[in-house]
């Protein structure tokens, strides 16, 4: 199949990504701004995903449309290739997502599992410091593909100018770091889950017992499936990264669709999975404040 074709057929499902996303994250960062009950340190980890997710939605737009056309050359096309054609946007807010959901991982095992270890907790404040690292990082992380990307009218395309043994240098690195990330946090749900469902042993809340673990559970729920979402969108880019293969190949055009539907999913979790979070849209819609106590998404 060719590539026009492919774009074509993929056409209809990226606009409709790009409206769920965009319009989802949206809506979630808003009843979390609204709503004092979701102010909580999981729920900021998870809105920092939301606002990654839309930038990424942002800048699929003009990428996905300049394929139709002919690409400009010079210095307007290199400015092309770094910000729109080559989608290093979109691997500075995947990788700000990844980063953030391992951080979650981390941060739910201390709270659950070691309430008393005030190393790792994370306050409003830390918080904040630990959005800024991770978007920090990630921009640093991509930075080399911004500089050394551009337009070679001899190939009529964009190039990266750098070594071969460069590139696989970086492509190792990238996929270490993603090995590390997934690791982190397979160890600290697998803990949490032994803990919540086979050994009981997670310290109490001031609910009841019963209660205090399904309310763990659920959130625990929501955060593996959300985490276990995003991983099987974005591994097969990685691969597909990994061995080189030429950008107008369909498994790349599929696999970049892949990372782009996981900045969309997300939202549709929290609706089917979190009672707090439909509560929160319906107060939204009636423009009032709930009068019922609600529970936030994190317990």
């Amino acid at each position: 199949m060719e590539a026009r074709t492919v774009d074509i057929v993929l056409l209809p499902f990226y606009i409709l990504i790009v409206i769920a996303g965009i319009f989802g994250n949206s809506l979630f960062i808003t009843v979390v701004r609204k709503r004092r009950s979701m102010y909580t340190t999981t729920n900021f980890l998870l809105a920092n995903v939301a606002v990654s997710d839309i930038i990424s939605l942002v800048f699929c737009v003009p990428g996905f449309v300049l394929r139709f056309f002919e690409h400009p050359r010079g210095s307007i096309g290199s400015f092309l290739c770094k910000f729109v054609t080559m989608h290093h946007i979109a691997g500075i807010t995947l990788l700000v997502s990844g980063l953030t959901l391992t951080v979650i991982s981390v941060e739910r095992y201390n709270a659950l599992l070691r309430p008393m270890d005030l190393r790792l907790k994370l306050e409003k404040r830390r918080v904040a410091i630990a959005i800024c690292l991770i978007w920090g990082v990630s921009i640093a992380f991509v930075l080399p593909l911004f500089i050394e990307q551009k337009y070679m009218d001899e190939f009529k395309a964009c190039y990266m100018d750098w070594k071969n043994s460069a590139s696989q240098v970086y492509w190792a690195l990238l996929a270490t770091t993603v090995g590390i990330s997934l690791s982190i946090m397979t160890f600290c749900y697998f803990q949490i889950v032994k803990a919540l469902y086979f050994e009981n042993i997670l310290p109490p809340n001031e609910n009841s017992a019963e209660q205090d673990t399904k309310d763990k559970q659920k959130i625990i729920t929501i955060l593996i499936t959300v985490t276990v979402l995003f991983f099987i969108c974005f591994l097969p880019f990685i691969i597909v990264s990994a061995v080189s293969i030429s950008t107008k190949s369909v498994l790349y055009k599929l696999s970049y669709f892949l990372v782009y539907t996981s900045c969309c999913v997300n939202p549709v979790v929290y609706i089917f999975q979190s009672a707090n979070y439909r509560t929160g849209l319906r107060d939204l819609w009636k423009k009032r404040p709930s009068r019922q106590r609600e529970r936030s998404l994190e317990s």
